[in-house]
């Protein structure tokens, strides 16, 4: 039986413990699939595992190490002639509907489709599960967020490598960075709020350990005692509190604008008013808000600026980004505008 979607699943000295990423998809209501493990230089035990799976639809390749999951993702998508690509991180798992949800959208026309899911610490205990605001995407969110984890995402084959392939660059997000390329070039995503990965969340990933190589100044001060200045007063209670509110004004404004346009995707059942409810609930549970709260005090041209560092692999997403922030946070830039003012002439 030819596979319908091939399954891509970068491994790394993964060892046992990639068996129940392995059996996720043994499991799938949809059984027309061809699993392909790629193995990045594992150096332990990881190959000879992933061989032992009694299972045709099984397969390892085996690449020199990228140090990045880029390389192997390009490796498995270059092995297949399955209409259908989807993505299994080698530590997340799968319940047993997400490959039927997937295709569902994609056999439906759509290009590129995203499911819900669930995020887990290493022990299995739940920290977040998706929700409204995981499930609406345009091509502006996904400038300013990195949405999407590759173990929710399937497409079309020829997709991935019409846009030039997975980034191979070992600094993280490939995936930001390719759903951004993906989103210029005019392909949408299809979401489903079926919530049908579960992701652990390490904090020693890539991810998290990542340093942002580039940042955007928003607002020059004179002195390094202004800047900082400037982010005491955000850092305390008033200060935190201006800042949600303005958070809270740009970002319903924003949803609002957003939602009639043609490139709004989201599931039917979801109404404007239960985003907005969604970003209410958001700021009301102490999640992260107003991007005010990352600033950082950068040496620039002789004095400093308040910068916000921006997780990006290039410097055109960076312009990407200072764009839509420009257009899209006004009253917390002008907020911030204010505190510098402040800060500056000492009126604090």
């Amino acid at each position: 039986m030819a596979a319908r979607i091939a399954v891509i699943c970068p491994a790394f000295n993964r060892s046992a413990a990639i068996l129940p990423t392995v059996e996720s998809v043994l499991a799938q209501t949809v059984q027309d699939w061809e699993l392909l493990v790629v193995s990045d230089g594992s150096t332990d035990d990881t190959d000879e595992v992933v061989r032992a799976v009694r299972d045709p639809r099984v397969r390892l390749l085996r690449v020199a190490n990228h140090g990045c999951p880029g390389g192997p993702r390009n490796a498995g998508l270059a092995a297949t002639s399955a209409p259908y690509v989807a993505y299994l991180d080698h530590d997340d798992v799968w319940l047993p509907n997400h490959l039927e949800v997937l295709l569902g959208m994609l056999q439906a026309g759509a290009p590129l489709a995203g499911t819900g899911c669930v995020r887990v610490d290493p022990s299995g205990r739940v920290r977040h599960r998706s929700g409204v605001l995981d499930s609406v995407w345009h091509p502006e969110l996904q400038v300013l967020n990195a949405m999407y984890e590759p173990s929710r995402v399937g497409h079309v084959r020829p997709l991935v490598a019409e846009a030039g392939g997975w980034s191979t660059a070992a600094a993280g997000f490939e995936d930001w960075d390719l759903w951004t390329r993906l989103a210029e070039r005019g392909v949408d995503f299809a979401v489903a709020a079926d919530r049908t990965s579960v992701l652990t969340l390490e904090d020693g990933s890539r991810r998290h350990l990542f340093s942002p190589r580039h940042s955007i100044g928003l607002a020059k001060t004179g002195a390094e005692r202004d800047a900082d200045r400037v982010r005491d007063l955000l850092a305390g209670e008033h200060g935190r509190a201006r800042a949600e509110a303005a958070y809270l004004a740009d970002t319903e404004a924003w949803y609002v604008d957003l939602w009639d346009s043609a490139r709004c995707v989201r599931p039917p059942e979801v109404r404007r008013v239960d985003v907005l409810e969604a970003v209410r609930a958001k700021l009301a549970s102490d999640e992260a808000g107003s991007f005010l709260h990352g600033l950082v005090t950068v040496p620039h041209a002789g004095g400093f600026v308040l910068a916000l560092p921006t997780a990006v692999l290039n410097p055109q997403h960076r312009g990407r980004i200072r764009e839509l922030l420009a257009r899209r946070c006004p009253a917390q830039l002008r907020l911030l505008r204010e505190l510098r003012a402040q800060a500056s002439t000492g009126a604090l």
